[in-house]
């Protein structure tokens, strides 16, 4: 909870644990780089400006998901994580890849960090090694850090009460196994291309959708107020929940952020159940704001 940068989640949690640090979002809907430099190295960079002003002697890891799913489905830049790794290699500060959404095949790559050809340092996984059958969750370490635990003369001694629970894992290992058979990455690729396109073509045009976007089974269509300024709507007016409502009546349950709403379909949806998502979704945004 100390680590998340969604400040709306930590009142409930406080006071919270002392020493993590957030920095801004690549988002490229939004964010703004300075001129002479591309966005997606300028948002990197604010990770290297945050290491030199704690001391980088004093900073353990970076963590952050490939795509931020809560965050409304935001792909970084082609350019930010390779000027992560590298930036994290310079400082000797470990790069740690959040799968917890974006694993086991739901981007159209086993792991989201393959999209950009980075290898992460430590990888957090959870739902999808299950299908969410089961509550399993996890986490994965490269060799030298491997390595460094299993050579210390100090043990590094940890446990907790469900650890490797035999049910868990066997759920994990045949779900697992069907994924392979059944090239989940491979469909969510090129299902994913499918609803996104079709997205587009509905929605795009619609003079209060700001940017449909998508990686793979996770999609996101935002919405605002003006499409020249990206000004987004009043938060008094709920739009993103009327919308919600909407979908919901039409038959469309997803999850929002903000005037952000976002889609992950399972990996197993026919291309009709693709199309109801499209149909109901341009419904629904008409219903609310009116035709394009």
């Amino acid at each position: 909870m100390s680590a998340t940068g969604i400040g709306s989640y930590w009142p409930q949690f406080e006071p919270l644990v002392p020493g993590f640090r957030q920095i801004p979002s690549p988002y490229p809907y939004r964010y703004e780089a300075p001129a002479g430099i591309s966005p997606g190295l300028a948002a990197a960079n604010e990770l290297e400006l945050a290491i030199q002003e704690e001391g980088p002697d004093t900073v353990a890891m970076f963590i952050a998901e490939p795509i931020q799913g809560a965050g409304g489905v935001l792909l970084p830049q082609d350019d930010y994580f390779p000027r992560i790794r590298a930036i994290c290699d310079e400082y000797d500060v470990l790069l740690v890849s959040d799968e917890v959404i974006t694993g086991f095949g739901r981007t159209g790559k086993w792991f989201g960090l393959e999209h950009w050809g980075i290898e992460p340092d430590i990888i957090q996984f959870a739902k999808a090694i299950t299908s969410g059958y089961f509550p399993l969750g996890g986490i994965g370490l490269n060799d030298n850090i491997a390595s460094t635990l299993d050579e210390s003369p100090t043990p590094w001694m940890h446990a907790y009460t469900y650890s490797a629970h035999p049910v868990g894992c066997a759920v994990a290992l045949k779900n697992l196994e069907i994924l392979e058979q059944e090239k989940a990455p491979q469909q969510a690729a090129e299902k994913g291309d499918y609803l996104l396109s079709e997205l587009q073509t509905a929605l795009s045009d619609h003079k209060n959708v700001g940017e449909v976007r998508g990686c793979g089974l996770m999609c996101a269509v935002e919405i605002v107020a003006d499409r020249e300024t990206k000004e987004e709507f009043p938060v008094e007016e709920k739009v993103g929940a009327r919308l919600n409502q909407q979908a919901t009546e039409l038959g469309l349950f997803s999850r929002l952020r903000g005037d952000v709403f976002c889609l992950a379909p399972p990996i197993i949806s026919s291309t009709d159940t693709l199309d109801q998502i499209v149909t109901i979704l341009h419904q629904a945004i008409t219903h609310v704001l009116g035709d394009s």
